[in-house]
């Protein structure tokens, strides 16, 4: 019984740096270590942790280690810790290995909410593409056609060219592309025009992910956006209410960030609920409640269906105002549809 040990007992024996070391020379980084020859992962040896930010793992342990650079399965990632300590003869309590392989199974789905780190250098795995790598000006006259990738986002392959200026502002200061996703990326600022999160729109499944559930959307920091963010394309926004005319002036609220996306191209004010079944910030019920009662007339966009009536219900029940002004739209159109129709 004394050679009998759990897994996390095997792997206190070991520390993480020292076992790094193992897999290529590692350098200091601030408090954390990081390869000479691949900077994505990060070792945190106060934690006794890694991450691999290219790969999306946060907080693995020294076994996720070994089995992450080694490419081997659980079962080996034991053996092989084993060895590594110099104990080939420790026991696993089989009840602690299958919670462990519970564990692991767990671990596989992703919660993109929390892909867990967010900074000046990973913004950089999101590249700005110039209006001329997006659009093809010369096609056609009257129109700019927009590539498959970025047509998914404006649920068209033409853009009108009258709308040329507002085209090139979204591609040079809005829309970006993952490099790591490989999909379009919609980048948002706070009230300092500081990068607070990048937003995915339709995301490829990367190579080493076992399950996926095709996301729409994956959000980078949504959580963690800091005091100085209100809602989504704010500055754009309030530019465009600024520039209303004194006996038409409204403010749209409805569902979707895609649709605030498009709202800019055609200069509507539009706020977009980015998710109408949580808590809506007091700050925002507050910004909405002001422009009420400077005159503005609030409008409220959602689908006809029963989730868009249900969010419809969920957000003036929070607003705390009597709105009359809702617009629905049945099965067959959607707020972009709208946009793009005549009577727009």
């Amino acid at each position: 019984m004394n050679n009998e040990i759990t897994v996390e007992q095997l792997k206190k024996l070991l520390d993480i740096l020292t076992v790094a070391e193992l897999y290529g020379e590692v350098v200091k980084n601030g408090a954390n270590y990081k390869y000479k020859d691949n900077t994505s992962i990060v070792i945190n040896p106060t934690k006794q942790i890694f991450s691999d930010f290219n790969g999306s793992i946060t907080g693995g342990s020294v076994l996720d280690l070994v089995m992450y650079m080694e490419k081997i399965d659980l079962a080996q990632g034991i053996n092989r810790l084993k060895t590594l300590s110099g104990n080939d003869d420790y026991i696993i309590d089989p009840s602690k290995q299958l919670q462990r392989k519970e564990e692991e199974k767990a671990k596989k789905v992703i919660d993109f909410q929390k892909l867990g780190y967010f900074g000046t250098k990973e913004i950089n795995d999101v590249k700005y593409r110039r209006p001329a790598e997006c659009l093809d000006k010369n096609s056609i006259l009257t129109h700019y056609m927009v590539i498959t990738e970025f047509a998914k986002l404006f649920e068209t392959t033409e853009l009108p060219k009258e709308y040329g200026k507002k085209i090139d502002y979204l591609f040079s200061n809005i829309l970006g592309w993952s490099n790591f996703w490989n999909c379009p990326s919609i980048i948002l600022r706070d009230d300092n025009n500081r990068i607070v999160d990048i937003i995915s729109y339709r995301p490829t499944k990367p190579a080493n992910y076992k399950d996926w559930e095709n996301p729409k959307y994956i959000y980078k920091n949504s959580h963690n956006r800091g005091d100085h963010f209100l809602y989504p394309f704010r500055k754009e926004v309030e530019h465009i209410l600024d520039n209303q005319s004194i006996d038409d002036r409204y403010l749209i609220i409805g569902e979707g960030i895609k649709n605030g996306l498009n709202a800019l191209l055609y200069s509507v004010p539009y706020i977009p609920l980015e998710s109408t079944s949580n808590k809506i910030n007091q700050a925002l019920i507050d910004y909405i409640n002001n422009y009420q009662t400077r005159g503005f007339s609030i409008i409220t966009m959602f689908d006809g269906d029963k989730a868009g009536a249900k969010a419809h219900e969920n957000f003036i029940s929070q607003l705390g105002l009597a709105i009359e002004n809702f617009f629905d739209f049945d099965s067959g159109l959607d707020f972009v549809n709208y946009l793009q129709s005549e009577d727009k």
